[in-house]
Order: structure tokens, then sequence, then C-alpha cells
């Protein structure tokens, strides 16, 4: 390969390296995400499969798992958040049409989805007041062969206005517009959403292009397909020193960043 060709493996690996560095990130987010559902379908099935026609008390436990996912995931969301608005500053600067961008798709979720504006106010919630105000209720049904369990899980309208004066004059007048119990997965679950939007059409519009295209030209360089996910090819280069010596230096090509890519094409179908 000549000089130019090294250099264009080189900064196509870097494109799909930096493109893993901030998707790691989102991956945390679903990560704590999928805990938190996980933990309430864990306890909805013990719940199912008890003999008892009543079950076993576990407000304890189970709002103790709740609680520990829920604050990874607002914690992850907010960290996810700041990093992005961090690095595109850093990167574009601090007044460029990228940062505007960014700051264009936050307002839009905050204006448009109540869930995003509360789960934004409820990280400032819990730094101050501690864990939110949740509650909830399990019902079995015992017709026929296979029992089976349904689950509610809601925020408390009235406890959060009164533990707290600090939602805003944007945030408040939607809260007080709630039932006194409102559903807290379908907020957790729209708020992600937002978060997904928030990033995709971020990178739709500035980086993600270039990645591909990187992507492309590894698969090319290797002589496999864009789906290929293994780490079986490498960069071998070597540079001969004034004293005879030869320096080699190999770095790894990776390809199995491409189901990252691939991970990203289906969550953008998906929201």
């Amino acid at each position: 390969m000549s000089e130019n060709e090294v250099q264009e493996v080189r900064d196509c690996n870097k494109e799909v390296f930096d493109f893993n560095r901030h998707f790691k990130l989102v991956e945390y987010v679903l990560h704590n995400f999928s805990c938190f559902k996980s933990g309430i379908e864990n306890s909805l099935q013990n719940f199912s499969e008890d003999s008892g026609a009543i079950g076993r008390y576990d407000l304890g436990a189970f709002g103790h798992k709740v609680n520990i996912n829920l604050l990874n995931l607002m914690m992850s969301a907010r960290t996810f958040l700041d990093h992005m608005e961090t690095f595109i500053k850093r990167e574009y600067g601090k007044d460029s049409s990228e940062i505007r961008l960014f700051e264009k798709l936050t307002a839009a979720e905050f204006d448009s989805k109540f869930s995003y504006k509360f789960m934004y106010k409820l990280r400032n919630y819990v730094q101050h007041c501690g864990m939110p105000p949740l509650s909830y209720s399990k019902t079995k049904v015992l017709e026929g062969e296979s029992p089976y369990a349904t689950i509610t899980l809601d925020f408390d309208r009235d406890a959060l206005l009164s533990g707290y004066d600090s939602w805003g004059a944007i945030v408040k007048p939607e809260l007080e517009a709630q039932e006194n119990k409102f559903n807290a997965l379908i907020i957790v679950e729209e708020f992600v959403i937002s978060i997904l939007r928030i990033y995709i059409d971020f990178n739709d519009e500035t980086k993600f292009q270039k990645t591909l295209q990187s992507r492309v030209r590894i698969a090319q360089i290797i002589s496999q397909e864009e789906t290929y996910f293994e780490d079986d090819y490498c960069l071998l280069t070597a540079e001969k020193k004034e004293d005879g010596k030869v320096n080699f230096n190999m770095s790894w090509i990776p390809a199995s960043l491409f189901q990252k890519i691939e991970h990203y094409l289906s969550l953008k179908n998906e929201i």
C-alpha cells in the first residue's frame, strides 16, 4: 500500500472509533433502560408464578430495584447530554451551527414532550428531595391453566408538587394537568426515545455519512461485506531508522465495530 492509502485506512479507522466512543454513552442509557424494564418484568413474572393467590409482599425489594434503575437511567441520560454538548462545543465551537442544531433538537423535545421536560426536572427533584414518589399495584388473574399478572407503576402528582417548589413555569402547569397517578412506564420510555431522537437527528445531519463512507472503504480494503463483524485484519507498517533498525507498527482494523453502526441504523428505524 502507498503512504496515502495507509493514511486513508488510519483516517477511516479513526472515524469508526470516534463513532463508537460517542455511541457507547447511548448504549449506557439503553442498558439502564433495559435494567429498569427487566426489573419490573422479573418481579411481575415471579408474582404470576407464586403459588399463593395474593403473592408475597415485596414493596421494599421491588421499590428499591425500581429506584436504583430509574436513578441510573436518569444519570446516564444526563451524562450523555452533557457529554454531547461539551463535545460539540470543543469540536465545532461555542457559536457553531452544530451547537445551534443541538440546542434546537433539545429545545424541540423539551417544548413538545412532557416526558422529556418532566424527567429533566425530576433529576433535580432527586438531588434535593430524594427518590420520586412512585406507587404500584399488581393484579393476578387465576383463570385457566396459566395464571398471569399485570402491574401499574405510577408517579404521584400531588406528592411531587408538594415536595418540590422548583418545577418551573413551564413544567409545573403541565405536571398539575396530569392525573394524580400517571403512568411512569410510558413517561420513562418516551424520555428514552427523546434521547435517541436528539442523538440520531444530530448525528445524521453532521457526521454519520462520513462514518458510513469509512465503513464502506474499510470493507473494500479487507474484501469483506459491510456486515462483517470480526477483527481478523490489521494494518502493519514498517519504518527503517538511520541506525538500520526497523520499527513495526500494527493497528487493528475495527470491523467488529460495524455491528455498532448496524445497531445505530436499527434504532433509527425504531424511533
